[in-house]
């Protein structure tokens, strides 16, 4: 079962998104059958079906994200609609992470120092998020900081949860 505040979240996110669809929608049908007991029905009835409907593609969402961080040890809760997300690694993973970042075809714009900037894309189009590692040359540790610009956040279901989708992604290539 999903955290009950993501399930919220999603659902409403996903009400704002269709709500224009859904008044189009019921103002053409009101149009087409005219004023009539039963256009009146029928058009006070969509927003129970698209309400149910968004619920739907709320808990899709949610199982996206679980599969997505099956594995990882990263919790899925409502922290995972967050534009930043922030991740520590121990010494070994911190070891393979520069390595993996620059062999990745994921990544671009990998630009390494004493800190590492990179450019990570966690879907197939070319809209990315940003990443910082920092390393910790005392423990051998690293920190992992993801930000996901505006344009990732306003479009509907994953998009939303692009730096946790990114985060996921680049703990599961290191962890092999």
């Amino acid at each position: 079962m999903p955290e009950r505040r993501l399930l919220r979240k999603l659902w409403t996110a996903a009400l704002a998104d269709f709500l224009p669809l859904m008044i189009m929608l019921s103002l053409l049908d009101a149009w087409d059958d005219g004023l009539s007991w039963s256009a009146v029905a029928h058009v006070t009835l969509q927003p129970a079906i698209w309400a149910f409907v968004c619920f739907l593609f709320a808990l899709y969402v949610c199982g996206a994200l679980r599969r997505r961080a099956r594995g990882t040890g990263i919790p899925v809760t409502v922290g995972a609609l967050d534009p930043t997300q922030e991740y520590d690694f121990c010494a070994e993973q911190a070891a393979r992470l520069r390595p993996g970042l620059s062999a990745s075809e994921r990544a671009w714009d990998v630009l390494s120092g004493e800190e590492l900037h990179f450019r990570w894309r966690p879907f197939r189009g070319r809209r990315s998020v940003t990443g910082t590692v920092t390393f910790d040359d005392s423990s051998g540790e690293a920190r992992l900081r993801l930000h996901a610009d505006d344009s990732l956040m306003t479009g509907p279901g994953l998009r939303r949860a692009s730096a946790f989708v990114a985060l996921c992604q680049i703990v599961r290539l290191v962890s092999r």
